[in-house]
């Protein structure tokens, strides 16, 4: 059998440890998986939650549940499903308040405007607390 060192001991470790040397920058430079197709499903093993990585990011497993952690938190990679749908508000016909208004205005006409007014104001929250339900925009409240 062919001898891959030399017989002196010293070039020996020197020769073992630059080669370990190069796999490890092998190690810490190589690129990740690079998976360009799947041949069948990925299996994920459910784990514990990973520490907070000091740079990069985890993609793991807790029950069933994708999820990414790294410096700036830990993501669920499953969307939450939207609610039901719901019915749109009644919107009105017509208003009570006259389409044109006379100087001065009259308190009957003053309080059909302020009727209509507090009606669309109770459809518009009930759309926009709906959009909240969806995501669509934070909560103003």
């Amino acid at each position: 059998m062919e001898q891959q060192f030399g017989t002196d001991l010293m070039t020996i470790i020197r020769d073992l440890t630059r080669r370990l040397e190069k796999l490890e920058a092998g190690q810490r430079a190589g690129p990740g998986l690079n998976v360009g197709q799947a041949s069948g499903p990925f299996l994920v093993p459910s784990t514990s939650t990973p520490s907070t990585p000091g740079s990069g990011a985890y993609l793991y497993t807790s029950g069933s549940t994708l999820r990414w952690r790294s410096t700036s938190g830990d993501y669920s990679l499953i969307p939450t499903p939207p609610p039901s749908p719901a019915s749109a508000p009644n919107w009105p016909e017509s208003f009570d308040s006259p389409a044109s208004i006379v100087s001065p205005p009259s308190a009957s006409d003053y309080n059909l405007l302020r009727a209509d007014t507090a009606g669309l104001h109770n459809d518009l929250r009930s759309v926009i607390l709906r959009g909240v339900q969806y995501g669509a925009w934070l909560d103003p409240s």
